[in-house]
């Protein structure tokens, strides 16, 4: 497969992830770190500047209320911490580097927080509103076809939304770096280069300790707060573990066309118990990856042969 075809399929992969677990603007969220990548790294061109000029000018849309300035300023965050992480560590790969700049945006994100605490309760109180109003407008849409049961379960699927809304972003967050990293590939040239294949997803194998404390912080009986906690906690590193289960089982099956992997995805969307065991099949080997470390194993094996 071509680099180009490749990188293609990566950026409609990453965009996907940041439409679906956005719960901000995603064109935000993706654009201000890649005019940061343009900014920090080149090239520096005629179409860069044009790419640049246009995201800043979409950024800049928009009624200047307080989502809206924590819809700017978490990218700008972000992605100068992805711009400092390449630069101090420009042999990791892409997962590491953006692991890092999401950990390191974190800490300072709540660093500030905690000075204001006022403000994060402004915050999720305004991503209570909107998960409100993306309910109220799809019921509008289904109208009287909407029963009471499809009403409860929005309504479940909403207040779900604004308690791990953390993790959507974080997750989003991840997808849409991908996307301005491939997006600066495009402008210079560098698509072979840009992020590594799928079945080649991993990361720090220490960081299940965030699953495993989150994980706890649910059981134990601390209080609403460490709860919250730990579901983010628990959501945000089991998605990434789901990730590297695919990537794994990839790896074991080999090549598979594009057009297979579209029809396997579509048929598992809409068949959900069959979507819910792919997950928890993939989370589980995941997981397991963290002490078998398969793949290597898989090379050490063919090496042998």
């Amino acid at each position: 497969m071509g680099s180009g075809r490749s990188a293609l399929l990566r950026a409609i992969g990453f965009g996907l992830v940041t439409l679906i677990f956005a719960v901000t603007q995603p064109l935000v969220l993706a654009g201000l770190p890649f005019v940061l990548l343009l900014v920090a790294y080149g090239p520096q061109s005629g179409k860069s500047a044009t790419a640049a000029v246009v995201v800043i000018a979409l950024a800049l849309v928009g009624n200047r209320s307080g989502v809206w300035w924590f819809e700017r300023s978490w990218p700008l965050l972000v992605g100068g911490s992805f711009v400092w992480t390449v630069g101090w560590r420009p042999r990791w790969s892409f997962t590491a580097q953006a692991l890092a700049a999401l950990g390191l945006a974190t800490a300072v994100a709540t660093i500030l927080l905690a000075t204001r605490p006022g403000a994060w309760l402004d915050l999720d109180a305004s991503m209570a509103a909107r998960a409100t109003q993306a309910t109220a407008a799809a019921s509008g849409l289904l109208g009287g076809r909407a029963d009471d049961a499809v009403r409860a379960v929005m309504d479940t699927f909403a207040a779900l939304q604004v308690a791990v809304f953390p993790a959507l972003l974080g997750l989003s967050t991840i997808s849409a770096l991908g996307l301005a990293v491939i997006a600066r590939g495009w402008l210079g040239g560098e698509l072979s280069r840009a992020i590594e294949p799928l079945r080649n997803f991993s990361f720090n194998d220490h960081l299940v300790w965030i699953w495993l404390i989150g994980l706890a912080l649910i059981v134990a009986p601390i209080g609403e707060i460490a709860a919250r906690v730990g579901s983010n906690a628990v959501l945000f590193m089991g998605l990434l573990y789901v990730v590297r289960g695919a990537a794994v089982l990839l790896s074991l099956v080999g090549e598979i066309s594009v057009i297979m992997g579209l029809v396997g995805g579509l048929v598992a969307l809409l068949i959900s118990p069959l979507l819910a065991l792919l997950l928890l099949v993939a989370l589980v080997v995941g997981l397991g990856d963290t002490w078998l470390n398969i793949r290597s194993r898989l090379k050490s094996q063919e090496s042998d042969l």
